[in-house]
This record gives structure tokens, C-alpha cells and sequence, in this order.
């Protein structure tokens, strides 16, 4: 494992948690339990940007009850959908020094992007490149109100957040690892959910492009891959990609959509590529644990 976090990992949604714990294997991690939770009671309503964090109590009776089952531990790892964020690559004519100061730019910088003040915002970055004055930062922003709410619920129950992330960025963790070291190939990585799907670029280790949109009757995933399609042809001038992986509910269809509108071959993402072990019952949750050795290995 490359980073060293604790062996439990949460994966929160709008009505349901998924518990996973791992144990070092000789290669990759081993899988050792995962099981899911109802949240019971309507815990979130939607907003700009995160979902409104409504019924504190329906989240933190479920972590007690998952303790209790699951032993005496106190550090988790959180996940959260990447619609729960917004990510942006943007290029910044200069960065600051000093951390307060430079984090007060990037701040700034998502302004003009969204909808709502900058300061109520809990924003972190990382630099991609750099070049003169000239700094490509990716910033991931999510509501504040609704973040400090969650770690204030889990600290109730006895647990210490200690890392928050996106699911899409750590299935992509996953996946880089098993790519060629030192690879400078165009990739495309798409995960679909029921209710979202994300679509990113990488060129080697370096996002291009990442976007997590919501889909519904009205917005079929494959109408929005067309849209994606064409919107990366025109922006990034990229016409061919060595490899596209698809995590979630990808169908057939989906599949098919990518290969003809990316010209590109397509790779499910299978969580036993991912761990040494697993137990049984956690189909239908492949994506989500994929995301959680992703934890281990960004």
C-alpha cells in the first residue's frame, strides 16, 4: 500500500453507507469484510453544489450500530459521490508561497464557476504543473456546512474522519497503479452511477478533464457521452484514446457508445483486479470498493 491509511473506509450516500475493511496482501490489498447500511430516515435534501446534511441523528445511529458489530476502531477514510463536489483544472497566473495565501487563490479562482460564495466552501488543490509563472492546480470544493456536519456525526459515534475524497478520483487511483509506469498515453475514464456518471481524461499521471454530471429519464447516459464526445474533440483536440476504463453500471450499450464515439477499446473495471481476497456478497458493489483500495494506493 503506497499511503498509509487506516483499514476501514466508509462510503457515504444520500440513504445508505458501505463499510469496507482491508489487510495488507502480498501484492494488493486483501478485502476482509464490506457490508452495507440503510440510513433509516431521510438524512439529506438536495442543494447547489452537496446535498443539505438535514438528520445528523439517522447517520450516527448507523455508525454506532456498525461499531458495534465491527469492533473497537476509531480512524476512518470517507468517499463521497463525486457529484457531492465540484472539480476543477484550472490555470493560475501566479500561486502564493505561503499556504494560507495560496489557498485563498485557488478560492478565488471558483468564483465565476460557482453558484454559490467561495467562503462557504471547504476547497482542497494539488498542483499539476507548473510552467513560468503560470501553476495548473485541480481543486475539489464542497460545501462546508454540509462536510463539517458529517465529521461532526461520525466524531458523535466515536470515529475521526481522516481523509474526505471522491469516489470517481480513487476507482481512477486503482486503475493508474495497474497501468504502465511512465506512460504519456491519452486515457478516458468513465463511472456510471444510477443517478451521475463521471467522466475524466488523463494524459500519463496528469488529469486533463474531469466532469461529473447528473442523468435521468430526460438525460440518458448515452446521449451524454455523445455530448462529452464532442466537447473533448473540440477543447482538448484529442480524436483517439489508448484505452478508456469503465466502472458502475456500464451496460452493453454504454459500452458500444464509448468504443464508436472514442474510438477506443473499452475496459470494464473489475474489483478482483484490485485485491487479493474477497468475501461473499458484495456484488452490485464492485465500483465503490474498487474506490476504496484507491484509498491506499493514490
Amino acid at each position: 500500500m503506497a499511503r498509509t491509511y487506516p483499514p476501514d473506509v466508509i462510503v457515504l450516500d444520500t440513504d445508505a453507507l458501505l463499510h469496507a475493511r482491508f489487510g495488507r496482501g502480498r501484492n494488493s490489498p486483501t478485502l476482509v469484510h464490506a457490508k452495507t447500511y440503510r440510513l433509516g430516515s431521510e438524512a439529506f435534501t438536495a442543494a447547489p453544489v452537496t446535498p443539505r446534511f438535514v438528520n445528523p441523528a439517522a447517520l450516527t445511529d448507523v455508525l454506532r450500530k456498525l461499531r458495534a458489530e465491527t469492533g473497537k476502531w476509531e480512524k476512518v477514510s470517507l468517499l463521497l459521490p463525486d457529484s457531492w463536489f465540484r472539480i476543477n483544472i484550472v490555470e493560475l497566473p501566479s500561486l502564493p508561497d505561503k499556504d494560507d495565501e495560496a489557498l485563498d487563490v485557488v478560492r478565488w479562482s471558483l468564483k465565476r464557476t460557482i453558484p454559490v460564495p467561495p467562503e462557504q466552501l471547504r476547497v482542497a488543490y494539488t498542483v499539476l504543473s507548473r510552467s513560468g509563472t503560470t501553476t495548473t492546480v485541480m481543486i475539489l470544493s464542497a460545501m462546508e456546512e454540509t462536510v463539517s456536519a458529517i465529521e461532526a456525526a461520525f466524531r458523535s459515534a466515536g470515529l475521526n474522519v481522516v481523509l474526505i475524497e471522491p469516489l470517481g478520483i480513487n476507482i481512477w487511483n486503482a486503475v493508474a497503479l495497474k497501468e504502465s509506469a511512465g506512460s504519456t498515453a491519452d486515457r478516458l475514464f468513465v463511472y456510471v452511477r444510477d443517478t451521475d456518471f463521471t467522466t475524466a481524461v488523463f494524459r500519463g499521471d496528469r488529469p486533463l478533464f474531469i466532469r461529473s454530471r447528473n442523468i435521468g429519464p430526460e438525460r440518458s447516459v448515452e446521449h451524454e457521452i455523445r455530448l462529452s464526445a464532442g466537447y473533448l474533440r473540440d477543447s482538448l483536440a484529442i480524436d483517439i484514446f489508448a484505452s478508456c476504463h469503465v466502472a458502475g453500471e456500464g451496460g452493453r450499450a454504454i459500452h458500444e457508445t464509448l468504443a464508436t464515439e472514442f474510438n477506443t477499446t473499452v475496459r470494464p473495471v473489475n474489483l478482483r483486479d484490485f485485491v487479493e481476497s474477497i468475501p461473499p456478497g458484495v456484488q452490485g458493489f464492485e465500483a465503490e470498493l474498487t474506490a476504496c483500495t484507491g484509498v491506499f494506493t493514490g
